[in-house]
């Protein structure tokens, strides 16, 4: 697999629409359908359509609010302020760890899927996916980011040791830096861009960040 370093080429990547992330297989249930239903996994007019549904959600949630909240784990704080205090934190780190394809065990995860989809209603469709989306891609990322924190400035992780390092792009035709169509290239999300550019850019940074202030003590 091709590595991406470079600042600036990585930079060039994550702005070119045409590297999107490997395509995931549909599916009705489960671990298999979140991949398929969330905007992560999508291109085009569908991830546009899918990212904005989280966008909505994240934009009922001001920081202030996770910032000043009790503390708590924070996939139990972000889902407390989208109403929804009964979800449960260990099905969220169950599909978390599975969330990329090959990465977990996706019998546990289909499991822990249909859990989730009952706490939010019980339909299959593009709403429920991006509200699990939100507290999946919080889960572990934003745990490790607070414990991470605690003994060195936020900023000096996200340089020298982010808790999400890189991520994933399929090169579709017409591809910047000269990369063939259908090459997976890894690219290294890291300081100004640990939270990545571009059109997938992270839409929950600073809900992130008042998420770490939450979690004081840290360094400064």
């Amino acid at each position: 697999m091709l590595e991406i370093t470079d600042p600036a080429a990585v930079r060039a990547v994550l702005n070119d629409p045409a590297f999107v992330p490997p395509p995931v297989p549909p599916a009705s249930t489960g671990i298999g359908w979140l991949r398929a239903t969330v905007g992560r996994f999508a291109g085009g007019a569908v991830h546009a359509r899918r990212r904005a549904l989280q966008v909505a959600v994240l934009d009922g949630i001001p920081p202030a609010v996770l910032r000043d909240g009790p503390p708590a784990h924070p996939v139990a704080t972000l889902a407390r302020a989208m109403g929804a205090s009964d979800v449960p934190v260990d099905q969220v780190r169950e599909v978390a760890r599975a969330y990329q394809p090959g990465t977990g065990d996706d019998t546990r995860a289909d499991v822990a899927v249909e859990a989730l989809v009952r706490v939010f209603g019980g339909v299959h469709d593009e709403a429920t996916a991006a509200r699990i989306g939100i507290l999946v891609q919080a889960c572990d990322a934003t745990a490790t980011l607070i414990e991470r924190a605690r003994e060195r400035a936020v900023g000096d992780v996200l340089r020298d040791d982010p808790p999400v390092p890189a991520t994933k792009r399929q090169a579709g035709p017409g591809a910047a830096l000269d990369v063939e169509a259908g090459t997976v290239v890894r690219v290294r999300l890291a300081g100004d861009l640990a939270f990545g550019a571009g059109p997938r850019r992270c839409p929950g940074r600073e809900h992130a960040l008042a998420l770490v202030d939450a979690a004081a003590p840290r360094a400064t």
